[in-house]
């Protein structure tokens, strides 16, 4: 299984104010529903994500729990990016680029403290780093004037994927918010887009990630059927040659 990544706006004070606001008290969830527009079918939905956040045991890792259930909250309120295979959590043996992240521990409530800390994406189903606001702006600047932080974000962001993260970036900026990844928030199909399923809402990733992973999939797909046909043909060949044809 591959990383299905997802960049998702979130801001410093909603993962308290919100989130655990919202965990804490379940009359707060049609509010919460009403506040974004969310269609009925939707607001079932966050309802059972709320639910199940409720019955995470107190010894679950916080990237593999809460913070998956974050990114899928915030999956049905706002649009966000996917990128396939390209993660900033995989610069944070990078100590230039661990710089920009924060603690998640610093921005959940004190009773969830006690609970391990990643600050990263481990494994499949799990969320990932979490980039201020001003974290965003500060990345935005080096980018730009610092050779190290280009090379590593555009070899980690390679194939074109670099431009999907900076939309999914400038979108956090424009909202002025910060921006955290999870990994399966949503699985798509990338020979058939309509058919890709998500733990949060799939109409609100942005395409152009998607689009990107479907052109890539098709390629792939057409190399290896060429290179199956091609074994195909020197298969035939060596046995028109045993038989003395």
């Amino acid at each position: 299984m591959g990383w299905d990544v997802t960049y998702h706006p979130v801001g410093h004070d909603d993962i308290a104010s919100t989130y655990f606001a919202t965990l804490a008290d379940p009359a707060r969830e049609d509010g919460l529903a009403q506040q974004y527009g969310l269609a009925s079918f939707d607001a079932d939905k966050l309802r059972k994500v709320f639910a199940s956040a409720r019955e995470l045991p107190p010894d679950r890792p916080f990237n593999k729990g809460h913070a998956f259930h974050v990114a899928i909250v915030f999956g049905f309120v706002r649009k966000f990016h996917y990128v396939r295979g390209g993660a900033f959590s995989f610069l944070m043996d990078d100590p230039t680029m661990r710089r920009y992240t924060s603690d998640w521990k610093d921005l959940v409530p004190p009773q969830e403290r006690s609970r391990v800390f990643e600050n990263r994406l481990t494994e499949n189903y799990c969320g990932g780093v979490f980039l201020s606001h001003e974290a965003l702006r500060r990345l935005r600047t080096d980018y730009d004037t610092d050779a190290h932080v280009r090379t590593r974000l555009d070899e980690t962001f390679s194939l074109g994927r670099v431009t999907v993260f900076w939309k999914a970036v400038d979108g956090a900026l424009e909202q002025g918010l910060g921006l955290m990844e999870a990994t399966e928030a949503i699985e798509p199909n990338p020979m058939d887009l309509n058919a890709s399923a998500g733990y949060t809402n799939v109409l609100n990733c942005e395409p152009d990630g998607l689009l990107l992973y479907a052109d890539a999939a098709r390629e792939q797909l057409a190399q290896a059927q060429k290179q199956f046909a091609q074994a195909d043909r020197a298969r035939k060949g060596l046995f028109a040659r045993l038989l003395g044809k």
